[in-house]
């Protein structure tokens, strides 16, 4: 934590830890516990670190057309081989999913035998 970090005041409203659990008895998100009353420490901010942060210039950059085509190649030309690859395997696992899936599908879908 900078030195920065430990000027900036919390929140009075957050939820304090007041026991601790063992694995059994885990606590859950929606257990809230009030705080206690305490006071807030002050803190006096310097007007310089206190003073709003100035607007960021945004500054547009355009590529000149043959190097971003020929950018886009090269991502092409490296990318496709390994998307195909990723392609292929997702298939390849979604085909052996059914496979191993539809004898019970085929059952379901069946009436019952009398």
């Amino acid at each position: 934590m900078s030195t920065d970090d430990s000027k900036q005041a919390l929140p009075l409203d957050l939820p304090v830890l007041t026991e601790v659990v063992s694995d059994d008895d885990l606590p859950t998100l929606t257990d809230i516990v009030d705080a206690p009353e305490a006071e807030a420490p002050a803190f006096e901010l310097d007007p310089a670190v206190a003073a709003p942060l100035p607007q960021a210039v945004e500054i547009t950059f355009e590529l000149p057309p043959q190097l971003e085509a020929h950018l886009e190649a090269l991502f092409m030309q490296r990318l496709l081989p390994r998307l195909e690859a990723a392609q292929r395997q997702a298939v390849a696992l979604t085909w052996d999913e059914l496979k191993d899936e539809l004898p019970q599908l085929i059952h379901d879908a069946l009436p019952p035998r009398t």
